[in-house]
Order: structure tokens, then C-alpha cells, then sequence
């Protein structure tokens, strides 16, 4: 079935996305005519001005809401608290910029394939590998720094993905193991680590489209949406002048750093099997997060745990991350 999408918005924003949305879609204006679009177009997206949303609640059940909300991360998380049945939100004032289309084509693929998306189009460059011990993250961050700089990155945002790349790493090697119970308690950040290789993390990174990424993949699946609201709004109450909560050895700062750095952010958690945490930067645009994209499914894995690359920590690829390795 070809996608579909509908939208309930204030009329600049509705018109913008209409004339923006690499899919088809229409525009409603009330709840009635939103019922009735689903019923029409059993639409896989619906695209909600965030200030409209209360009049709409309770008419939409088992379909993607993708909410339209200003005012950067603080208004990012100050929607998805008020509407726990929202899980995506954008930035408005992206329809009005060249990342627009891509963008709103990555959120369409992702929330149809979920942990199965594939990150990378057919001109992008990138690697992939499997990591385990913590005695070997800074030789992979110094592979993906060399990496971004031969595809000619600026010096700012090669930093920041390295940044983004160091702190998911760390989270996968210290802080998802604690909360899944591998570790009885949390490990001090400057402790080595060795996890099996049946525990180990993959990490991606990639050039495409002008744009920059980071992919970190755990296969304990333990991180949770209210932990992650928890921590942001500990850093956004205290302007980000916070320290690392090492009392759960969850994330603190470093995780604020992420979505402060970042242009998009998506999360998917299969709990007991699987976090993945994709961070993208545009260097050519001025830094301000534009979307967030969150799947916590509410289901319970089966206590295996689950896994998504080779037993070895090496380059290579494999269907969860579609790349072309150069020479």
C-alpha cells in the first residue's frame, strides 16, 4: 500500500507540510474530518500541531503521531510529557529548510521498519564494527574521527560526532549492562571493561547526503522513555550544569550533550533484547535539534538476548546497517 499521510495543523504549518511531504497526504481541519480521513485513507502517518492535539485525543489508536512543536528540546519535552501517546516530534521551522524532505522520508522508513531501518541511502559511505571492551573505544573513536575528516568534515562537527559517538559508547559499555542487571552495581566510568562477545555493541558511523551520523546498538535493551526524562529534565532545569549520575551509572550530562549536539535523534528499544540510538548532524545548518523519533514498544523479550552483527570486532556489514565500505 502506498504510504499515506494526514494532517491536522494551524494553516501555515499545514500547507508547509503539504507542500513538503515526500508521500501523499491530505489536510483536515477539525476532529471530525480526521476521523474521517482515517477512515478514508487508513493513513500510516498523522502529522499533529502540537497545540492543537487535546482535540483530537482519543481519535486516533494504533497510527504514528508525528507532533509539530517549537521551542527546541525544552518544548520537545515538555510535548512528549503531556502526550505520553506521542512518541515523535519535529521542529516546525525545518519545513522551511532543505533538510525538510529528507528528514520526514528517514522518520516515514524508520517508523515502518523499525529496529530493521536501514540508515544509509545508495551514495552513502560508512562502517560498521562490533565493540567490547572498553580498552579499545578510543582506537574506534580515532577510526571514526580519521573517517569523518577524509570525507572532508569540518574540525566542529567532527568533534561533536565523536563526542555523540564516545558517550552512546560508554552508555552500551557501562551503563545498559547495569541496568539490565549484568553488573550487580554500577561501574565507574574509568574502570576497564571486557564484555563477551555475545554483549558487545555495534557501532556505526557514516557520511551521507552532506550529513554525518553515529548508530550505537546494545543487545540488553534496557534503556526506558521515563529514565530518559528523568535525566533530560535534570539537565534542562539546571541549564545543563549537572554532573554524571553515577548512582545508577545511567546516563547524566553526556546524554544532554547528545540531543543539544545533534540535528535528529532516533531511539528504538525492544526491552531485554535491543537500545539503538541513532544521532545525525548536518553541518551545513546552524545546530538546533530538529526531530526526535522514539520507539518503546511495550513488550517483554523472551530473557535471550538478541543479536544484530558478527561475534567479532572487526569492520563489516550486515542487514542492519546498509553501507558501502571504501577501499
Amino acid at each position: 500500500m502506498e504510504p499515506f499521510a494526514v494532517v491536522f495543523a494551524r494553516e501555515a504549518y499545514a500547507r508547509a507540510l503539504a507542500n513538503t511531504l515526500p508521500i501523499r497526504n491530505t489536510t483536515v481541519a477539525s476532529r471530525s474530518e480526521l476521523i474521517a480521513a482515517i477512515s478514508r485513507h487508513r493513513p500510516q502517518f498523522i502529522y499533529v500541531d502540537v497545540e492543537l492535539k487535546n482535540q483530537i485525543d482519543g481519535a486516533i489508536q494504533g497510527i504514528p503521531l508525528i507532533g509539530l512543536v517549537e521551542g527546541g528540546l525544552p518544548g520537545f519535552l515538555r510535548a512528549l510529557h503531556q502526550f505520553p501517546d506521542m512518541s515523535h516530534v519535529m521542529n516546525p521551522g525545518m519545513l522551511a529548510t532543505s533538510l525538510a524532505r529528507p528528514t520526514l522520508a528517514r522518520f516515514h522508513e524508520r517508523l515502518a521498519r523499525g529496529a530493521a531501518f536501514h540508515v544509509l541511502g545508495s551514495e552513502g559511505k560508512g562502517r560498521v564494527a562490533l565493540l567490547s571492551s572498553s580498552s579499545r573505544r578510543e582506537g574506534r573513536l580515532e577510526r571514526l574521527r580519521e573517517f569523518f575528516e577524509q570525507h572532508e568534515m569540518g574540525s566542529r562537527t567532527v568533534r561533536s560526532l565523536s563526542d555523540i559517538a564516545e558517550e552512546l559508547i560508554t552508555n552500551a559499555l557501562y551503563d545498559a549492562p547495569v541496568e539490565a542487571g549484568y553488573y550487580p552495581r554500577a561501574v565507574s566510568r574509568t574502570t576497564p571493561v571486557d564484555l563477551p562477545p555475545q554483549h558487545a555493541c555495534e557501532v556505526s558511523y557514516a557520511f551521507d547526503r552532506g550529513s554525518g551520523f553515529v548508530r550505537i546498538r546494545d543487545p540488553f535493551g534496557a534503556f526506558d522513555r521515563a529514565r530518559m526524562f528523568n535525566v533530560l529534565d535534570r539537565c534542562n532545569t539546571a541549564g545543563g550544569n549537572v554532573q554524571l549520575d553515577e548512582s545508577r551509572g545511567g546516563a547524566g550530562l553526556g546524554l544532554w550533550r547528545v540531543f543539544t549536539n545533534a540535528s535528529m535523534v532516533a531511539i528504538t528499544v525492544i526491552p531485554g533484547r535491543l537500545t539503538d540510538m541513532i544521532a545525525w548532524i548536518d553541518p551545513m545548518k546552524k545546530r538546533q535539534l530538529n526531530a526526535i523519533s522514539m520507539i518503546f514498544p511495550m513488550i517483554r523479550g523472551d530473557g535471550t538476548l538478541g543479536r544484530f552483527a558478527g561475534d567479532q570486532d572487526h569492520d563489516l556489514m550486515d542487514d542492519s546497517f546498509t553501507a558501502l565500505v571504501p577501499p
